[in-house]
């Protein structure tokens, strides 16, 4: 089984609105047109069993409706292969219930992003939302390093994240883009030997720009096999899940830059879906 752990889907009626915009801020190529069709097209083009979706909330106020459309879009994931998570935003001030009411309609899991939701990942607003969930056992998946679309900041640094372990030290925190978006070498220095998970989204290959923009050379690179192959060792291959940010990666791509990398057919099996089965628990 392939699991697809970080992607992204709009309702058929504003995808193509937000992919404009989206794809303007990070002058990044979409593969998919956003919609949830569009995204199972590339699933079976790819060979891919389940993509997660993330949603992204960026106000307190859409927090209980994305979670029920979560719900509602997961009433058929063993069908569809689509199964989503919810969100929380820093400012919302029903945390708790809203948390609460995740697990009661199902969610496994829930997305949150520092950048987007303008808090940094160690704010104390984020540290009370980690908490409550690590409570209720749910997954918490962050966002992590810069975001290529809101430069000037980083919201989410390894500091950070060592401050949230240390605080309240989660054990189903996933930290998207290998731990650290263009900063790597970091995530290498400081966060192996953690208790953590970190997906693989959009940290691998090229970049392609959006049509109408270009990309300097620095910019149109994330890593190649070989760093990144190094980062999963020393990170713990059973810690690593298979990611696309899907629709900012190809998922064929991205399948084959992974079965081109030096793993074992163990090692690959567990990035590729075992990892993400046992942590998911299906």
């Amino acid at each position: 089984m392939i699991i697809d752990f970080h992607t992204h889907t709009f309702p058929d009626k504003i995808a193509g609105s937000v992919i404009s915009k989206l794809q303007q801020l990070s002058r990044s190529k979409p593969f998919t047109d956003a919609t949830n069709d569009g995204l199972r097209r590339s699933m079976e083009k790819a060979g891919i069993d389940i993509s997660i979706l993330l949603p992204v909330m960026t106000n307190a106020g859409q927090v209980h409706k994305l979670n029920e459309l979560a719900a509602h879009i997961n009433e058929h994931w063993q069908e569809t292969g689509l199964l989503s998570f919810g969100g929380m935003h820093p400012d919302a001030e029903n945390y708790r219930q809203e948390l609460t009411h995740a697990t009661e309609i199902g969610l496994k899991g829930i997305k949150i992003h520092p950048a987007y939701q303008g808090a940094d990942f160690d704010d104390i607003r984020f540290l009370r939302i980690i908490d409550k969930a690590a409570e209720l056992g749910l997954i918490i998946l962050t966002h992590a390093g810069w975001d290529i679309g809101i430069p000037g900041h980083n919201f989410c640094t390894t500091t950070q994240i060592q401050h949230v372990m240390q605080e309240i030290g989660p054990d189903k925190l996933v930290l998207a883009h290998m731990g650290g978006w263009w900063d790597w070498e970091t995530v290498e220095k400081e966060l192996v030997g953690l208790p953590l998970y970190f997906d693989t989204a959009f940290s691998v290959g090229d970049i392609l720009p959006a049509p109408g923009t270009t990309r300097t050379p620095e910019e149109s690179h994330n890593m190649n096999r070989e760093q990144f192959t190094r980062l999963v060792r020393r990170l713990g291959t059973d810690h690593v899940l298979f990611a696309t940010d899907c629709p900012w990666s190809d998922q064929s791509e991205s399948l084959k830059f992974m079965r081109r990398c030096d793993f074992s057919e163990q090692e690959l099996s567990g990035i590729l879906g075992g990892n993400a089965r046992k942590l998911l628990g299906i």
